[in-house]
């Protein structure tokens, strides 16, 4: 069965924000090979990764990686984001990533919701990480600030990172309403193992199959840790299912383009 890991990092210098992990392209991509995974997202993160990096490490390996830029909208005070969005989709990436903790915004704030619209109208498919909760500022329950994104963009295409963490199901139910939502269980799958959230991601897997993904979210886990553990909660799924979840709602949303 093919594989699609739907977050990966790599940094210059192998360095990673926790000090401790290596996220070096080498490393990476022996995991990607002990994971037996085709191809995956290789995501920006704005202070961490430069967009221009990810380029060079999409064409050291042809077809692996699909590149998705780091964006933060807080660098754009007009609200206009125009002309960043434009950049990132002439040079050749396929999405945005959109990480509100990291750099200290409200993923509510107007420049923000610039940013998913005009990412939208360039075809552009937006990756936003969805463990919303920061130091020194109070957010909103995470399936809320979901629900009102969506309808405040409803042409986007967006990947919701992490689903929600603790907030799972009730992203779950927003996904359902919203097309063009889809479920990461990145980093979730790992961080609550054994908690209620293995009956809740078990249910969502079942019932809401074309609209889950599985990534690792290395360095922080290994893709073959994250998807031995969707495999396990996916036990007694039919295999048309997991085929969704595994590749095929990720191959839908970035099909191969043509070789040169």
């Amino acid at each position: 069965m093919p594989r699609f890991d739907s977050l990966v990092h790599a940094t210059r210098d192998g360095r990673w924000t926790n000090g401790r992990h290596d996220a070096g392209l080498p490393r990476l991509n022996d995991e990607l090979d002990r994971g037996a995974i085709n191809r995956a997202c290789l995501v920006g993160l704005p202070g961490v990764t430069d967009n221009d990096y990810l380029m060079e490490c999409v064409e050291s390996a042809p077809g692996r990686f699909v590149p998705v830029a780091g964006v933060d909208p807080t660098r754009h005070p007009d609200a206009d984001t125009s002309a960043a969005v434009k950049a990132i989709a002439r040079a050749g990436f396929r999405g945005i990533k959109l990480h509100p903790r990291l750099n200290a915004y409200d993923p509510l704030d107007p420049r923000c919701l610039a940013t998913i619209r005009e990412a939208s109208g360039r075809g552009l498919i937006v990756l936003l990480d969805t463990l919303f909760r920061q130091r020194g500022r109070p957010t909103a329950y995470a399936a809320d600030i979901v629900d009102r994104l969506a309808n405040a963009c409803p042409d986007a295409r967006m990947v919701l990172l992490h689903a929600g963490g603790p907030a799972l199901m009730e992203v779950a139910e927003v996904v359902r309403l919203h097309p063009g939502l889809m479920m990461d269980l990145s980093f979730t799958l790992l961080r609550y193992a054994g908690s209620s959230l293995d009956a809740d991601i078990r249910w969502t897997m079942q019932n809401l199959d074309q609209r889950v993904v599985v990534g690792s979210d290395m360095p922080e886990y290994t893709p073959a840790d994250a998807f031995s553990r969707a495999e396990q909660l996916a036990a007694d799924l039919p295999v048309e299912k997991w085929t969704n979840i595994s590749h095929l709602n990720l191959d839908r949303l970035f099909p191969e383009l043509p070789t040169a």
